[in-house]
């Protein structure tokens, strides 16, 4: 679980468990600092979130010293309607929380058809803009000796021009996946399932930080495209989504993923899209 705090009047995080058992034992928050994680309704004190007794520990206090008087507690934090550049914002307890830092939302089967669909739209341009031609299958031919035939193929110094074709190309991609998600937040795979990329402020993403978290999923999030390493990076993506609601990537470059919940008529949309798509190698081999 994350934790959001309210430190010198700005919002921080998010935080482990543990980092903020260690703020509290450095000094930094107090039992009075404002906190909040998801499913909270606003922001309330630290000391009396639940989720923290294990690390909080509230110190006993000494009965007032009766010539002093009680002390008076310090002020709320002032509430503000606008949120500073940069995403610093002060917060009164018990407010309801802005939406400048929404957890990320899960999906990622939904996530999984994006980058499938932007996946599948590098390889067919390659193929159809490509001078090689893949094997067909003869009318009246078995299908084991199509495969066998296509497995010979693929031994090819042809077929291996092919593979770095398609290499360059998805590394190509990815550095313009980043442009996209700069520009306008989304790609053709995620727009088509309504998935949208921002910072935690909710404002557009810089350049560096969209097209390094673009290779960022290149590298650990498909694993170059190459067997194993792409099903071992899409398990442990997968199951993270599911735990924590974010991509690894993500809460490191401090960015938030809205997907929306598919409706039936983006769904037709999706799959007349696929079919399209896979229907266009078709044209070249007419």
């Amino acid at each position: 679980m994350d934790f959001y705090l309210s430190i010198d009047g700005e919002k921080q995080g998010p935080f482990g468990l543990l980092k903020v058992g260690d703020l509290y034992e450095s000094g930094k928050i107090t039992e009075e600092t404002l906190g909040w994680h998801q499913g909270m309704e606003g922001w309330e004190p630290v000391g009396e979130i639940a989720a923290l007794e294990s690390v909080i520990r509230e110190p006993k206090k000494e009965a007032p010293d009766s010539e002093s008087g009680l002390a008076e507690p310090p002020p709320l934090p002032e509430e503000t309607d606008s949120v500073p550049e940069g995403g610093a914002v002060a917060i009164a307890a018990g407010s309801p929380l802005p939406e400048i830092a929404p957890r990320e939302q899960g999906r990622p089967f939904i996530r999984f058809w994006a980058r499938a669909f932007d996946y599948t739209l590098v390889s067919v341009l390659v193929f159809v803009f490509s001078k090689y031609n893949y094997p067909e299958i003869e009318p009246g031919e078995a299908v084991a000796d199509f495969f066998a035939r296509y497995l010979e193929y693929l031994q090819t110094p042809e077929a291996r021009s092919v593979a770095q074709v398609q290499i360059f190309a998805l590394i190509a991609w990815h550095f313009i996946e980043g442009v996209l998600i700069h520009l306008i937040g989304t790609t053709p795979g995620k727009a088509l399932f309504g998935i949208t990329v921002m910072t935690e402020e909710r404002f557009r993403v810089p350049p560096l930080r969209s097209i390094g978290r673009s290779f960022f999923v290149y590298f650990l999030g498909v694993g170059f495209y190459l067997f194993p390493f792409n099903i071992i990076g899409m398990i442990f993506s997968f199951f993270r989504i599911l735990t924590t609601g974010r991509c690894l990537w993500d809460q490191q470059l401090r960015l938030s993923v809205e997907t929306k919940k598919l409706s039936s008529v983006r769904i037709v949309l999706a799959i007349v899209a696929f079919f399209v798509l896979l229907m266009l190698p078709s044209i070249k081999m007419s």
